[in-house]
């Protein structure tokens, strides 16, 4: 797997067993969508939550974004680390369950990337999310034979403006 665009394109990484990581063709459509919603990418934060591979993160910091990746496992966090080693701007890893770091972060993040295991119940996380942070843009990524329950529970103030479907991949961008 490679990072798909900004300084740090073409760079390979690790992949750790406990990670499914994001495909190239919708890393480069998550990108895309942000270029056309925010002017720059200098002093935004990339929030990375139950970050994996980090490959979401790197992309953001190939970008010119400040990343922080979060996950709970002490595998995913060291090939993590390897990853986003070849930056020469800042960034952070954490080692944390997502939903507490949400719940105990000081961070205003512009933009926060939800890609939890797909079996997961997104459900507190999208509203913790939802709730604590304002002015940001939250973009959840699922597997797309999920989109009914998404739909069910998304509400008026919490609903998507933009829908991306890549391949199994369903991307939703929601302004919070």
């Amino acid at each position: 797997m490679h990072v798909t665009g900004g300084q740090y394109k073409g760079h390979k990484i690790i992949i750790p067993n406990c990670a499914k990581p994001t495909l190239s063709k919708v890393r480069e459509g998550v990108f895309n969508v942000l270029y056309s919603l925010l002017d720059t990418y200098e002093n935004k934060t990339f929030l990375d939550l139950y970050a994996g591979s980090g490959i979401m993160s790197l992309e953001a910091i190939s970008r010119g974004f400040y990343a922080i990746s979060v996950d709970n496992n002490q595998k995913a966090i060291k090939l993590i680390k390897e990853n986003l080693k070849i930056s020469k701007e800042p960034y952070k890893v954490v080692l944390f369950d997502s939903e507490k770091f949400i719940e105990k972060t000081e961070i205003t993040p512009d933009v926060i990337y939800l890609d939890p295991p797909w079996n997961y119940d997104y459900k507190n996380i999208i509203y913790k999310v939802s709730n604590k942070f304002k002015n940001s843009i939250l973009i959840v990524e699922y597997d797309k034979k999920r989109a009914k329950e998404f739909a069910q529970f998304y509400t008026q103030k919490l609903s998507p403006f933009k829908e991306k479907v890549y391949g199994r991949s369903k991307l939703d961008f929601l302004k919070i």
